[in-house]
């Protein structure tokens, strides 16, 4: 599968993203502040919630034909 530069551009900005949340939480536990979960915490709830379908894409791409295969296999079962 080929991605397109715009396709690029939004897993960069994920991946980004994702990169920086845990840097704050190293960075947390290395100096004990605990506030900076706080930001940590929330930028990674936005990629969780809004950046999950672009970074795994493949992933989810492969699920969905695995379940598909199941559900075809399944309905072949019942009708014997």
């Amino acid at each position: 599968m080929t991605n397109t530069k715009k396709q690029d551009k939004e897993k960069f900005k994920w991946n980004s993203l994702l990169f920086l949340a845990l840097l704050l939480f190293g960075i947390s536990l290395i100096t004990g502040q605990a506030w900076l979960n706080i930001p940590a915490i929330i930028l990674a709830f936005m990629v969780h919630r809004f950046g999950n379908q672009i970074l795994f894409a493949d992933y989810y791409e492969r699920k969905q034909k695995s379940q598909e295969r199941f559900e075809r296999y399944r309905q072949k079962k019942d009708e014997e």
